[in-house]
């Protein structure tokens, strides 16, 4: 069975970034209402070049693929996954909260003026202000590039590793998309609603991102020290 635990955790830390939430709560409040085809373009334009660069990741991480299977193998790399594991939870469980936004607040994020023109420009516009956020987002993508790892390190054929990135993709989009989904039920009243606590969500995304790196962090621990016999 795989261990696809550690990989789910990854993708939901994935899905709580500028380009998967922020950007897409914002347009939707742009709006304020759901536009269904230049919302979906977005979704899809960002899902498709992380789906892209994961295949790219995975055609370079190939070559070094029987390095890995030989280091997993060593009796140091549970020591290394249980240090990696013990950073990853301190992060989640001592990183300084996140500041509470003050009652009343309403201040919209925005992606200055890029975000303003690309809503303007149609289709094109969402499809390169998609694009435009996975390349900011690139060179940050730690999360993104552990999964990939993870991924390469299972046996399995290549075309459930395509699917298995595919399923992880979609899982980073998924707030964006149950939150246009609320829009087109709701409307008005959940962009009114939206606007009032949109600051709240924003706080809420990244103490939940805290919770999750301190939970895989864990998770990561235990499995490294019962590889070791710790317990």
């Amino acid at each position: 069975m795989l261990d696809i635990i550690p990989l789910i955790g990854l993708a939901l830390v994935d899905s709580l970034s500028v380009g998967t939430l922020v950007l897409p709560l914002t347009l939707l409040l742009r709006w304020g209402r759901l536009r269904t085809i230049p919302y979906a373009t977005y979704l899809g334009t960002i899902s498709v070049a992380y789906f892209a660069l994961g295949i790219t990741l995975m055609l370079g991480f190939a070559g070094i693929g029987p390095i890995i299977t030989e280091a997993t193998q060593t009796d140091w790399f549970p020591w290394v996954t249980l240090v990696l594991g013990a950073a990853l939870a301190a992060f989640g469980i001592f990183a300084p909260n996140p500041k509470k936004p003050e009652p009343g607040e309403t201040n919209v994020p925005t992606d200055t003026t890029k975000m303003q023109k690309a809503t303007r420009a149609g289709l094109a516009g969402m499809a390169s202000l998609a694009l435009g956020a996975a390349v900011i987002e690139a060179a940050t993508m730690l999360p993104y590039l552990a999964a990939i790892g993870i991924m390469q390190s299972f046996e399995i054929t290549p075309l459930l590793r395509l699917a298995l990135l595919a399923a992880y993709c979609i899982i980073m989009v998924l707030p964006a998309i149950l939150a246009g989904a609320a829009m087109g039920l709701v409307g008005d009243r959940l962009a009114d609603r939206l606007q009032r606590w949109i600051p709240r969500l924003n706080y809420e995304a990244k103490v939940t991102l805290l919770w999750i790196a301190a939970i895989v962090g864990i998770t990561m621990v235990y499995r490294s020290a019962n590889a070791l016999n710790l317990w």
